[in-house]
C-alpha cells in the first residue's frame, strides 16, 4: 500500500505527533508512506527513519503559495501512483479534494480539532470519503456542522510510544542541560503556546507566586512556543520579579517532550500532552483552554475519553482550581502520587497504543483503496434507495459491504432518488433512478442487475412501483444483464394482472434468493420458471454494530439515563382508524410504564414518513417518553441491544433486533412481518394493538427474556451466512 499525508507544518504539536507516530508505526508494516508539508522539526525525524518528506508550502493562505502547494501536490498525486492520500487539516483536505478528484484516486481526511465554523469555511471544506476523528465529540461536530454521513466517520485514538513515553526514562540529560535541580518540586506543562492553547500555561504563571509561598522548592516548566509566546514571557517575567529568583521557566520549542515529563513530578495540560504524561506515569492536572477536569483518576475515564482529554465541555480552568488540585497534589505522599501516575500508564497501555492508532487508520484506507472511480459498473443496483428509509439504506450498504468483502474491486452503480448523495456515502457511481436515458445507459455498461433487496414486487402501497420494477427487470434482460433478484420478499400482490407482470419478470432472472418462505410458497404459486431459487436471510444481519462508546453517547444525548428501562416502539401509517388505533397505542405505552416501569423510546424508521404517527403517539402517552431520529443501522443495533424490547411495525427494526438478540412484538400491518416472524421463530404477534393482549405478551417476554434473547442469538451465524452466500452468488454471475 502506498499513501500519501498532506497536512500544514511538521512542527511540534498533538496532530503533528499524531501523524508522526502514524507514519512510523505504517512504515514499520511495510507501507510506503510519503508526507507533504510545509516542514519542521518531526519532518527531520520523519526523514531519519526513512520516511520521504516533501515541502510545500501547505500553511498559508496566501494565493501564490496556494498556487505553488497545489503544483507540488499535483506532480506527486498524478505521478506517485499512491493508493490513498490522507490529508490532515482543512487547507491540505480543499487542495487534495481537488486533485484526488482530478486523477481518481481515493481521499481520506482525519479531523484533529473542532474548528470554529463559518459560512465561507463550510463552503471551502472538503471531508473525505472516509473521515477519521480522533474523538467522539469531534464526529459530532463533524455531523452536526458539517453533515458528513456518520456511517463515514471512524473514530480513533492518539496513539502513545508507550517505549518512548515510559517511567524508565532517564531525565539527567535535560536536568544538566537546562540546569534543573533535582531537589525542587517541578510542575511541567507541555502545549501550543497560541491563544487558543496557552490558557492553562497562562494561569500556571499567574499563580506561581503563590504556589512558591506555599512551597519555596516549586519550579514551574512551560514546554513551548507559539504566537502566544510573548505574552506568556511577560507573564513568567512578571511571577519570577514577584518572587524575586526564577520560579518559572520557559524552554520554548523543544522535540524532547518525553525526557522534560519525566523530570516533574506533576503535569499540566490536556489532549496528546497530557497522555504522553499519563504514559511516563505521572500525576496529571487536565487543564486548557477548552475547560477543566482537575487531576485525573480512573474513575474520571469515561469523561476525558468523551473529549479526547481536551476537557470540552467541562467547567473554565480557572487559578483558584489549579491551586488547590496542585497542593492537593503536593501535599499527598510520594507514593500516593506514584499510584495515581501508575493509574494513568495502565490507562495508555490499555486503550492508546500506537498499535491500536495503525490498525484504525488500515482499515479506513482497506475501506477505500481497493476500487477505483469509474464511470459505469459491472454490477447495477435497483432498489427502494436514496429515499431516507434507514431500512433500505442500511440493505445497501450491508450489500455493498459484503460484496467488497469478497471483491474489493467490483465495479458498482447504484440507481437512486439521490444519487450525489448515494456516491458518496457508499463510494460507488451512482444514477438518477428517475432519468430512464441514465438508467438504460447504466444498464447497457453493466453485466449483472442486483435487484433488491425488500419488497419491491407488490402492489400494497402502489401499482406504480410495480411497473416500474418490472419494466427495470424487462428493460435490463434487453440490455444484456444476468439479473439476480437478492434478497426479495414478494407481494403482497392483489390483483390478477399485477401477480402475472410479477411472474413475467421473475422468470427472466438467474437467480433469485428470498427472505421468507411464504415468498418462496409465493413463487411456486406464481409459476415462476427459475432454476436458482433459494431461501436466504435480510442482508441487514450483517451489519456491524456501531461502536458502543459512540451509542453510549448518543443514547446521553437523547436523555436515556443508566439505571433506567426502556422498549422501542417503531410505528408507521395505519390504513384506516387511525385516531383509534393511536389512543390504543398511547393506552399501551402508558401500561407498560405503570407496572413495568418501562420507558418507550419512539424511532421513526423512514423519515419523514414516520415522524407524524410516531409524534402523535407519543404527545396522547401520560408517561415519560422519548423519540430518536436519524440514527444509522449500526447505530440501530448498538441502541437495540440496550432495550428490554421491541414493539414495531417496521421490518428492519425487527430484524435489527434480531441481530442483537432483542425480542419483539409484531405490529403486522403487513403479511411480511409476520412472515419474518414466523421465520425466526418469534411468537409475538398482533394484528392491531390490543391492550389486553400486549400486556400478556409483554408479560411473558420479559419473564422469558433471557431464553428468548439465546434462541435469537442461537441463529444469527446462520442467517449471515445466507447473506454472505447470495454475495458470492452474484459475484458468481458477474464471473460468468
Amino acid at each position: 500500500m502506498k499513501i500519501l499525508m498532506a497536512t500544514m507544518k511538521m512542527e511540534i504539536g498533538g496532530a503533528e505527533t499524531h501523524i508522526l507516530e502514524l507514519a512510523r508505526a505504517l512504515h514499520s508494516r511495510g507501507v510506503d508512506v510519503t508526507v507533504v508539508s510545509a516542514g519542521g522539526v518531526y519532518a527531520e525525524q520523519l526523514v531519519s527513519d526513512g520516511i520521504v518528506h516533501v515541502t510545500a508550502p501547505l500553511h498559508t493562505r496566501r494565493p501564490d503559495q496556494v498556487l505553488r502547494a497545489m503544483s507540488i501536490l499535483r506532480r506527486l498525486i498524478r505521478d506517485g501512483g499512491f493508493d490513498v492520500v490522507h490529508a490532515h487539516a482543512r487547507i491540505p483536505a480543499l487542495l487534495c479534494h481537488l486533485l484526488c478528484r482530478q486523477y481518481r484516486v481515493r481521499f481520506v481526511t482525519t479531523a484533529h480539532l473542532n474548528f470554529h465554523v463559518n459560512f465561507l469555511w463550510r463552503l471551502l471544506t472538503r471531508w473525505g470519503e472516509q473521515t477519521v476523528a480522533v474523538s467522539d465529540d469531534i464526529k459530532q461536530y463533524l455531523i452536526d456542522d458539517y453533515g458528513v454521513c456518520r456511517d463515514n466517520i471512524s473514530v480513533t485514538i492518539n496513539g502513545i510510544n508507550t517505549d518512548t513515553f515510559s517511567p524508565a526514562i532517564d531525565p539527567a540529560p535535560v536536568m544538566e542541560a537546562l540546569s534543573l535541580s533535582a531537589d525542587r518540586h517541578r510542575i511541567v506543562c507541555v502545549s501550543r503556546m497560541d491563544t487558543d492553547r496557552s490558557e492553562a500555561a497562562l494561569q500556571l504563571a499567574a499563580i506561581a507566586p503563590k504556589l512558591y509561598a506555599y512551597d519555596p522548592d516549586i519550579e514551574v516548566l512551560l514546554v513551548g512556543d507559539g504566537n502566544d509566546f510573548a505574552r506568556l514571557r511577560a507573564a513568567a517575567d512578571a511571577a519570577n520579579a514577584e518572587v524575586g529568583h526564577t520560579v518559572v521557566r520557559l524552554t520554548g520549542a523543544r522535540t524532547d517532550i518525553s525526557v522534560l515529563i519525566a523530570a516533574g513530578d506533576i503535569f499540566v495540560g490536556v489532549s496528546r500532552a497530557a497522555l504522553e504524561a499519563m504514559a511516563v506515569a505521572k500525576p496529571v492536572i487536565l487543564a486548557g483552554n477548552q475547560g477543566y477536569l482537575g487531576i485525573f483518576t480512573k474513575d474520571m475515564f469515561e469523561v476525558a475519553y468523551d473529549s479526547n482529554f481536551c476537557c470540552r465541555g467541562a467547567e473554565d480552568t480557572a487559578p483558584d482550581l489549579l491551586y488547590r488540585d496542585i497542593t492537593a497534589l503536593l501535599s499527598m505522599t510520594e507514593e500516593k502520587r506514584q499510584a495515581l501516575g501508575q493509574d494513568g500508564r495502565a490507562v495508555i497501555c490499555a486503550h492508546y497504543s500506537v498499535s491500536r492508532m495503525a490498525d484504525d487508520y488500515l482499515a479506513v484506507y482497506d475501506a477505500v483503496r481497493p476500487y477505483k472511480p469509474f464511470t459505469h459498473g459491472d454490477l447495477l443496483f435497483c432498489g427502494y434507495y436514496g429515499f431516507g428509509n434507514m431500512g433500505d439504506d442500511s440493505l445497501l450498504r450491508a450489500i455493498i459491504a459484503n460484496l467488497r468483502r469478497i471483491d474489493p474491486d467490483a465495479r458498482m452503480t447504484v440507481m437512486s432518488r439521490c444519487p450525489d448523495k448515494t456516491a458518496r456515502m457508499y463510494g460507488t457511481h451512482a444514477v438518477n433512478r428517475f432519468n430512464p436515458f441514465s438508467v438504460i445507459r447504466a444498464m447497457r455498461h453493466a453485466k449483472v442487475l442486483i435487484f433488491g433487496g425488500g419488497n419491491l414486487l407488490q402492489d400494497g402501497s402502489s401499482a406504480r412501483s410495480l411497473y416500474y420494477y418490472t419494466w427495470i427487470l424487462k428493460t435490463a434482460k434487453r440490455c444484456g444483464c444476468r439479473i439476480m433478484v437478492y434478497a426479495n420478499g414478494i407481494g403482497p400482490l392483489h390483483l390478477e394482472k399485477s401477480r402475472r407482470a410479477a411472474a413475467d419478470a421473475l422468470s427472466l432472472a438467474d437467480i433469485i434468493t428470498l427472505r421468507e418462505r411464504d415468498s418462496v410458497h409465493e413463487c411456486e404459486v406464481l409459476g415462476v420458471r427459475c432454476d436458482r431459487i433459494r431461501l436466504t436471510a435480510d442482508p441487514a444481519f450483517t451489519l456491524r454494530e456501531a461502536d458502543p462508546s459512540w451509542v453510549s453517547g448518543l443514547c446521553a444525548r437523547y436523555g436515556m439515563v443508566n439505571g433506567k428501562r426502556y422498549f422501542v416502539v417503531a410505528l408507521r401509517e395505519w390504513k384506516k382508524d387511525e385516531e383509534r388505533r393511536c389512543a390504543a397505542m398511547a393506552a399501551i405505552c402508558d401500561r407498560m410504564y405503570e407496572e413495568h416501569g418501562l420507558i418507550p423510546v419512539f424511532l421513526p424508521m423512514h423519515e419523514p414518513l414516520d415522524m407524524e404517527i410516531n409524534r402523535a403517539v407519543q404527545l396522547r402517552c401520560r408517561c415519560e417518553t422519548l423519540l430518536l431520529s436519524g440514527l444509522t443501522g449500526g447505530e440501530m443495533l448498538g441502541l437495540l441491544r440496550r432495550v428490554e424490547f421491541v414493539a414495531a411495525m417496521r421490518l428492519h427494526t425487527l430484524i435489527y433486533s434480531t441481530a442483537v438478540g432483542t425480542p419483539a412484538i409484531g405490529l403486522a400491518y403487513d403479511g411480511k412481518l409476520r412472515a419474518f416472524m414466523e421465520t425466526t421463530g418469534q411468537p409475538y404477534m398482533l394484528e392491531e394493538p390490543d391492550e389486553a393482549a400486549f400486556m400478556r405478551y409483554a408479560g411473558e417476554l420479559l419473564v422469558q427474556r433471557d431464553a428468548l434473547s439465546d434462541a435469537l442469538l442461537s441463529a444469527l451465524d446462520t442467517y449471515r451466512a445466507q447473506a454472505m452466500q447470495d454475495a458470492a452468488d452474484a459475484l458468481s454471475l458477474l464471473r460468468e
